[in-house]
């Protein structure tokens, strides 16, 4: 891939022309297919749908009550009802005149006409108005006295001065059928807070009137209700000057909430990103001293973002306008890569090391960011589906066309590398060395253990909308005019037709008006009072019928023509009421409905794509809210749309969505990275800062109250790109470093800092904005963008060494640290059990102390053995040739080179006092049990510990000294000291000499990981006291016991080690460092381990060897690891291999190789033995090495073809030879 790119690089560079042109044509598809795609601004699509609240979508799609501004007209003390009204005809006029394009209706004047209009509805339609109650009502008005009083009264309102406007009503409805009918459209509107003057709706003070407009366009076409919010702020300061200290009026609605939202978000991004973009557009072209970088920098974005729209409209031709405005803000990740290739130009001017160092963690990081972002469609939500298409696309595309488009314009190699800046003296600092900082993350991370879980999600939309003081206090003053401390609730009721939904809202109506005559409700506005199924007309014309039976009829008529003809009434005065008493009344459609006038059924019933509600409007108290919403949860076709309650509908599950996205998008990025470091140690590496920067992000927001919202948990993605970014960069900076030695981080961490720089003037500066929303998205991105910031720079670079290592760090796999925590955990619970253990033994038990040490001493060797079988990697083997029990006492010595070395001695016998360092002996978890049984700290001196250790001996123990006094790094023994032989001599007791073999590759001194491997003890013959061959006094004893030891660990050595023995030593420095490299390593060491067994057990361990090769530095290696008194002088003719060598931890830590520059140098160097694997070398060269008189001359591999009369010229014989081997030696 490397490759690929650099040949793009060169095709292109060469054919430039050719390039531009069909870059040109490119972007002109791209274009013309973006301009062709539709957006939607529905909200909703934004709200994940389940099957739960998939109605509820459809609900709140279909109703529009929520669309309506009202104008609330205020006279002040002094001015009469007449200002009042002639201030809303004038707002009417005024209004109709100039704004009728941008609104449908205006409700609050009820013209006379109108009025008649309901009446004459009400008379032709009565059946329909009248319930069961009501017919009791007119039954009550059938004797012959109340018939007799209503005719005398109608006779007197008929000759009174009103009698004319009257006389209609009386004549065809004598008995006030029409009103007791009326009283049903009560229920239309909240009882008698409002009155009906000069034909307006007023507060029953007569202090207010309303009037209620319905804008043409949605709330959310905030560009078209702009002009007619700005049309009616400038019609009431006319009329609120024309009319001033009398009457004024103020406005508030869900369309100039949302026009001062859109107006408020324009004002803080103009405000702030304008500023931001300037400081940043400054920073950028003083940084890269080129005044064009802006450019090239944001060419990159655009043309991801370009293609993102382009493919979307392949894929769905039409997309989400909310989920390509969120997306935008994403693009900020984009830059990361511009900035890292321009960051790395600015440092190397080599075009092909460029690309060596930048491509795979560029297409790493876009590759794992897009797939984390595609996890969105899992999320059943068009605009989120949409948003991780766009982001995916656009990160992916913008990558790939960086790498391409970057290192062609911007001038690489015409430039000299340019001066450090603050920047580059910021990167350089050592951040993971700074214990300040590590503690207060530690700090913060443990804080955040105990706050993740508080950081609460508010599905409170309403707190996220920006609405200006003016607003409020109107909404204030309408709250207290309507009543309105009382809660509000919709109650909808739908249906895929108009029947389904009319008739599922005849059974709502019901139930509102039993819950109001239980009191469960303050009262409510239904359409049902008017609009009723066609069953339910059906049911109310029957109940008619039924009770204008012709008895009754004719007795009704009978009484009226009587009572009327005393009073001069003819006898067809009420012929019309006759002829309604008997009437065939029809059944009525919702057009029919449509004809009342007086009450918007448009605001009740409502059509969309053929699904239909029919909404009623509920008062309540808080109090009775929950049980009202559990009256109706269960009630089919109906919808609760409570404000909190849908809230929890819709978004509710939006955390856990989020909370599972992430899930998702970890594994992706986990199988990702497992993919590309084929590693698990590097993987975890570089996932867990992402995991980290996660919880601390969401760790400190739980602490400071800070809340995840619709918007800013979206945001929150934008975070998890930038934490994966900043984790691959710096792992992939961290791996080259550990290959070469060179210092690249730095390089990497410039990128980093551009990109939180650019980030927070980008996103992070709306924390000015007065807009909610934005508040909250700067201030989560803020937030995530500083901790993935801090984790990557403080904690995984101490990650890196931990688990990957470095060349003064071996590294510890991800597998063994965990057995080996497991293990040590076990080890030290258990120590500091047995330590309580041991106290509460000699205090409490009534037995003899020697009876509980000998039960203590056992206990304790019982527990070595069981913490060495407790680690899974390794198998111990005790080898006990002579059958050593250990039942007279003797000085047990060992050699030294791990911490396991005590449990392997400690594992043989119970009855051994050990002689240990302060360490052990003031250790806080086993301290207490070690001086319980009896060890001795040697800081306190041999001498002075005599007569405790004598007193230990006459009770049957045996002491443990290891002479060496401290840990070996490596399997070299140190000088012995005479303390073990002193106490020997003091004591007159025997030597047993224990072979330890294995500890020091499984845990050598300075690892916390146990590695794999084999562990070895070796009991050696006992050395009787009065055995004078190793001497008479101590110090002989020392030297020679010493000799003998070391010789038989030489001995066992060459009996157990195999020619793989020190494999996963030497493979281990090149597991990170290639996969293709490690591979070609191992299988050579695989294919040629006998060759190597041979060359290692030849060349002795105190040589001086020059070895010159072709290879990558194994046999080094092999070399040191299998003798560490080995000085070892190596010419690798690869630079490559030869910087990896000189970096590597075994070549800086405790063995003597040394990795020289050029073959000269290599030659320079006195030496005993040269071993050479390089079929490059002249004739001249070969001879120089020949004239070098080393004592041995080895030719491994292709060198074995090489001219052999050469080295005899020099009175060289060959001693060993095989195909891939040639020993020659000096004689």
């Amino acid at each position: 891939m490397i490759n690929f790119f650099y040949y793009i690089y060169l095709w292109i560079a060469s054919r430039k022309l050719i390039s531009f042109l069909g870059l040109l044509i490119m972007i002109t598809g791209l274009v013309f297919l973006a301009s062709n795609i539709t957006f939607e601004e529905d909200i909703t699509k934004l709200i994940p749908t389940s099957n739960e609240n998939k109605n509820a979508q459809k609900v709140l799609k279909t109703v529009n009550f929520a669309d309506k501004i009202i104008v609330n007209i205020t006279r002040e003390s002094g001015a009469s009802v007449q200002d009042l009204t002639q201030y809303a005809s004038q707002f009417i006029d005024s209004l109709e005149r100039h704004s009728h394009p941008y609104f449908t209706k205006i409700q609050g004047q009820v013209p006379d006409e109108t009025i008649q209009n309901t009446l004459d509805f009400v008379y032709q339609n009565l059946p329909l108005f009248l319930e069961a109650k009501d017919y009791q009502t007119i039954k009550s008005k059938l004797d012959t006295d109340s018939l007799q009083a209503i005719t005398n009264a109608h006779y007197k309102t008929l000759i009174s001065p009103s009698g004319f406007v009257a006389k209609e009503t009386i004549l065809r409805d004598p008995l006030g059928l029409s009103f007791v009918a009326l009283k049903k459209l009560q229920q239309l509107s909240f009882g008698d807070a409002f009155i009906l003057e000069n034909g307006f709706l007023l507060s029953k003070d007569k202090q207010h009137l309303l009037l209620f407009i319905t804008p043409k366009h949605k709330s959310s076409e905030t560009s078209e209700n702009a002009l007619f919010a700005e049309q009616l702020y400038k019609l009431r300061d006319n009329l609120n000057s024309e009319f001033e200290n009398t009457v004024n009026s103020e406005y508030f609605g869900g369309a100039l909430i949302a026009v001062a939202n859109a107006k408020q978000i324009k004002r803080d991004i103009q405000i702030t990103v304008g500023i931001a973009m300037s400081v940043l557009l400054i920073l950028l072209i003083g940084f890269y001293r080129k005044i064009s970088i802006p450019i090239i920098l944001f060419i990159p974005t655009a043309f991801g973002a370009l293609l993102a729209v382009a493919m979307l409209f392949i894929i769905r031709t039409n997309i989400s306008a909310i989920s390509l405005g969120i997306g935008s803000v994403l693009l900020g990740i984009t830059l990361d890569y511009a900035l890292h290739i321009l960051t790395h130009i600015r440092n190397n001017n080599n075009i092909k090391e460029l690309y060596q160092e930048i491509t795979k963690p560029i297409l790493m990081s876009s590759l794992t960011t897009a797939l984390a972002f595609l996890c969105l469609l899992f999320l059943k939500s068009q605009a989120l589906q949409d948003l991780g298409i766009f982001a995916a696309i656009s990160v992916l595309g913008a990558s790939i066309f960086s790498l391409i488009f970057i290192p062609q314009v911007y001038g690489i190699g015409k430039k000299p590398l340019q001066k450090k800046t603050i920047l580059d003296t910021i990167a350089l600092y050592p951040f993971h060395k700074n214990k300040w900082l590590i503690g207060g993350l530690v700090a913060l991370f443990v804080l955040s253990m105990f706050t993740y879980n508080k950081a609460g999600f508010n599905n409170d939309i309403s707190q996220l909308n920006y609405e200006p003081k003016e607003l409020l206090q109107a909404q204030q003053r309408l709250d207290a005019l309507t009543n309105i401390q009382s809660k509000s609730v919709y109650l909808a009721a739908f249906g895929s037709n108009y029947k389904e939904a009319i008739t599922a809202n005849d059974v709502v109506f019901s139930k509102l008006q039993q819950l109001k005559k239980e009191n469960q409700i303050i009262n409510f506005s239904s359409i049902g009072a008017l609009v009723q199924s066609q069953e339910q007309q059906k049911k109310h014309i029957e109940a008619w019928q039924n009770f204008w039976q012709p008895e009754t009829v004719a007795f009704t008529k009978q009484e009226l023509i009587s009572n009327g003809e005393t009073l001069g009434f003819k006898p067809s005065t009420f012929q019309k009421f006759y002829s309604l008493m008997e009437a065939d009344f029809n059944i009525l459609n919702l057009d029919d409905f449509k004809a009342l006038k007086t009450v918007s059924i448009d605001d009740y019933v409502s059509e969309t794509d053929d699904f239909y509600t029919v909404t009623s409007l509920v008062k309540l108290e808080d109090k009775q809210t929950d049980t009202f919403i559990k009256t109706f949860q269960r009630q089919p076709q109906t919808l609760v749309i409570d404000r909190k309650q849908m809230n929890e509908t819709f978004l509710g599950g939006l955390k856990n969505d989020f909370n599972r996205l992430v899930g998702y998008s970890l594994v992706i990025v986990l199988l990702l990275l497992l993919l590309f470091y084929r590693s698990v140690s590097l993987t975890i590496v570089t996932a867990l800062p992402i995991a980290l920067t996660w919880l601390l992000t969401i760790g400190v927001m739980g602490l400071t109250g800070i809340e995840f919202n619709i918007f800013n948990i979206i945001i929150s993605t934008f975070i998890f790109g930038l934490g994966i970014d900043y984790s691959i960069f710096i792992t992939n900076g961290l791996l080259h470093e550990l290959k070469t030695g060179e210092r690249v981080l730095p390089t990497h961490k410039t990128s980093i800092i551009l990109s939180v720089i650019t980030t927070i003037l980008g996103v992070g500066v709306l924390v000015f904005a007065k807009h909610p929303a934005l508040f909250s998205i700067s201030l989560v991105s803020i937030i995530g963008i500083f901790s993935a910031l801090c984790v990557s720079f403080v904690l995984q670079p101490i990650f890196f060494k931990f688990f990957i290592g470095s060349k003064t760090s071996r590294p510890a796999p991800v597998l063994l640290f965990i057995f080996s925590s497991i293990s040590f955990t076990y080890y030290g619970l258990g120590g500091l059990i047995l330590s309580l253990f041991g106290v509460f033994v000699s205090k409490i038990v009534p037995i003899s102390m020697k009876k509980k040490m000998g039960w203590f001493h056992r206990v304790m060797s019982k527990f070595m053995k069981s913490v060495l079988d407790s680690y899974p990697f390794f198998k111990t083997q005790v080898i006990n040739p002579t059958n050593e029990s250990f039942k007279k006492q003797a000085v047990i010595i060992a050699n030294h080179t791990s911490f396991l070395d005590i449990l392997a001695i400690g594992m043989l016998n119970p009855k051994i006092i050990f002689l240990v360092n302060d360490w052990v002996y003031n250790s806080p978890f086993f301290g207490k049990a070690v001086k319980l049984a009896g060890f001795y700290p040697v800081s306190s001196g041999i001498e002075n510990g005599v007569s405790h250790l004598q007193k230990k001996v006459d009770q049957g123990y045996s002491l443990m000294a290891f002479p060496e006094g401290t840990r070996s790094y490596t399997h070299k023994m140190k000088r012995f000291h005479k303390g073990a032989f002193y106490l020997a001599h003091q004591f007159k007791l025997d030597i047993v000499p224990v072979i330890i073999h294995g500890n020091s590759e499984i845990l050598p001194k300075g690892n916390f990981v146990i590695k794999r491997g084999h562990l070895s003890v070796k009991i050696l013959e006992r050395i009787p006291f009065k055995n004078k061959a190793f001497g008479t006094t101590d110090r002989n004893r020392t030297k020679n016991i010493s000799t003998h030891f070391k010789s038989e660990f030489k001995k066992f050595r060459n009996q157990n080690e195999n020619a793989s023995y020190f494999h996963n030593m030497v493979l281990e420095e090149f597991r990170y460092k290639g996969h293709d490299r490690y591979q070609s390593i191992k299988a050579d060491l695989n294919s040629h381990q006998d060759t190597y067994k041979v060359i290692l057990d030849t060349v002795d361990d105190n040589e001086q060897i020059t070895h010159i090769s072709n290879a990558y530095g194994q046999l080094d290696f092999l070399l040191a690891v299998h003798g560490p008194s080995r000085t070892i002088t190596s010419f690798i003719e690869n630079s490559a291999s030869r910087q990896l060598v000189k970096n590597s931890f075994i070549a800086n830590n405790h063995y003597k190789i040394h990795v020289v520059d050029s073959l000269h140098q290599a030659i320079e160097n006195l030496t005993t033995t040269i071993i050479i694997n390089a079929v490059t070398l002249t004739h001249t060269e070969l001879e120089t090495l020949s004239l070098k008189n080393a004592s041995r001359i080895i030719l491994l591999l292709e060198s074995t073809t090489c001219d052999i009369a050469l080295f005899e010229k020099q009175n060289y014989l060959i001693s060993h030879q095989t195909p891939k081997l040639i020993i020659l030696t000096k004689h």
